[in-house]
């Protein structure tokens, strides 16, 4: 049963508008996720789905707080909301 249902969500996967990753969701290694999302970089942020606890969309102009939380997921985006850096801090 269970080797059905990883075969059935691949295959969902597949199907989905745009790249997922899933590293992690909870946050609770406490480890930066970023290298497992550098696939999304030049991609328009309305075509990813990222499936992590701490996000950050940062986009241009936005005030952002300099504290470094390394669970957080910030994602750096251009005036056309395209991702130009994923990065953890």
């Amino acid at each position: 049963m269970k080797r059905l249902s990883l075969t059935a969500f691949a295959l969902l996967a597949a199907c989905s508008s745009g790249p997922v990753v899933r590293h992690d969701p909870t946050g609770e290694l406490g480890v930066c996720p970023a290298p497992a999302f550098q696939d999304f970089v030049g991609q328009k942020y309305a075509h990813t789905a990222f499936d992590w606890r701490m996000l950050r969309i940062i986009r241009p102009g936005d005030a952002v707080t300099k504290d470094y939380r390394p669970d957080r997921l910030n994602v750096d985006l251009d005036e056309n909301e395209v991702i130009t850096r994923i990065w953890c801090g």
